[in-house]
């Protein structure tokens, strides 16, 4: 009997899991998870179980028993040191050795530490359950939050922290945030949505020294010399990919991951998704990793449709979403802030899309508050068409995304 063995219990590894049964696999298959808990729902560790509004029980992906009814062994708090592919065998922290056919890695990452942080009880990363509720427990306690990194984990954050009445800084070394990934005018608008709210955003501003007493974090003082008072600080500046396994492995390490094919297969009955994987995407014609919860299920899934369908290319776009205070963000394909931006609808409103376009190509395309819009800019980036810069601030898109090829 053919034995399916998944390494990680985030995103893909449970959604792998969940679909293969689905797809009429009937092999074993077997989770390996170092984290102590089942599955969860990572988004809500920044929003909503953050903030106390959902109880523990709606975070988890599956109740304990749909692992038993699914004949899906989930082995917890065991985490994988080595193996060999040859031998079709993993090795255990504590010793064991677990046997596979298949195998599936979902490894993700682990939160990046800047130099010079303090080792201190009020100094928190953002990535697992347990941290979510340590944070959480934290911020009743707390009156001035600092977050170090204005991406969307620390936006997110902020965000929940302001809602819940809390003084929040954040420290964000680029001249705007997500200046990167969503180009200087789109950061500038994030900015804008959280001064609003009376965030203290600093930007362009590095900690120039942590003031400590005992075992906690008392305040900052910063690049431009201004000291602030902190009691809860929350480091968000972006992941390691965790590579150790794949490198043991022998996997092709490339782009800050492993490599696989269109089909999300590294290597023989080997297949990676998630944080870790640079996927060879069939649509967009180029290798792309991305570090987001909806891609890292949606992968999962993919996996399952290769190892069940014989090997599927995965073509479903990167996808995810952000929800700050009332604005709600959605993004589609895989583009950089630096590609030329066309924006359509209304920013002062808070009511727009952009465009990302690469060679006159729709790569990727931004929606604050604008959800129609955004999928229909899947569609035009799915056609791989050049298209009009007027057409696609001004033309009926649905009309643009039906019209023929020229």
């Amino acid at each position: 009997m053919t034995r399916a063995v998944v390494v990680g219990g985030g995103g893909t590894g449970d959604a792998a899991a969940f679909a293969l049964r689905k797809r009429g696999f009937e092999g074993e298959i077997a989770i390996i998870s170092a984290d102590e808990d089942r599955p969860y729902d990572r988004p809500y560790l920044s929003k909503e179980f953050l903030r106390g509004e959902v109880d523990l029980p709606k975070v988890f992906l599956h109740d304990d028993a749909d692992y038993s009814k699914e004949r899906i062994e989930l082995r917890l708090g065991q985490r994988v040191t080595g193996g060999s592919l040859s031998e079709r065998k993993l090795k255990l922290s504590g010793g064991d050795e677990v046997a596979f056919d298949v195998l599936v890695l979902g490894l993700g990452g682990t939160p990046r530490r800047l130099p010079d942080i303090p080792e201190a009880g009020n100094v928190f990363t953002l990535r697992s359950l347990r941290d979510s509720q340590s944070i959480r427990d934290a911020l009743g306690r707390a009156s001035r939050v600092m977050l170090v990194g204005a991406g969307f984990i620390g936006a997110e954050v902020a965000a929940s922290a302001r809602k819940l009445g809390r003084d929040v800084l954040i420290v964000e070394a680029l001249p705007v945030p997500l200046q990167r990934a969503l180009g200087q005018e789109v950061g500038e608008i994030y900015a804008r949505i959280h001064r609003d709210r009376g965030v203290d955003l600093r930007t362009g501003a590095k900690i120039e020294r942590w003031h400590t007493d005992g075992d906690r974090v008392v305040g900052v003082t910063l690049s431009d010399g201004s000291r602030h008072e902190v009691d809860l600080a929350l480091i968000a500046v972006g992941i390691e990919p965790n590579l150790d396994l794949p490198k043991t492995l022998g996997l092709p390490i490339d782009g800050g991951g492993v490599r696989v094919d269109e089909g999300l297969r590294a290597a023989e009955d080997v297949y990676v998704g998630g944080d870790i994987a640079l996927h060879k995407h069939p649509v967009l014609g180029r290798s792309i990793r991305v570090e987001h919860w909806e891609v890292a299920k949606g992968q999962g899934r993919g996996i399952a449709a290769s190892i069940v369908g014989g090997h599927v290319p995965y073509t479903k776009l990167p996808y995810f979403w952000s929800d700050q205070y009332d604005v709600s963000l959605e993004y589609r394909g895989h583009a950089s802030g630096d590609d030329a931006a066309v924006w359509r609808g209304n920013r002062e409103a808070l009511n727009f899309s952009v465009f990302y376009l690469r060679d006159g190509i729709v790569e990727g395309v931004l929606s604050m508050n604008d959800a129609k819009t955004n999928e229909l800019g899947g569609k035009l980036i799915e056609s791989r068409r050049p298209f009009d810069t007027a057409a696609l601030q001004g033309a009926d898109l649905a009309e643009l995304v039906g019209s023929p090829a020229p």
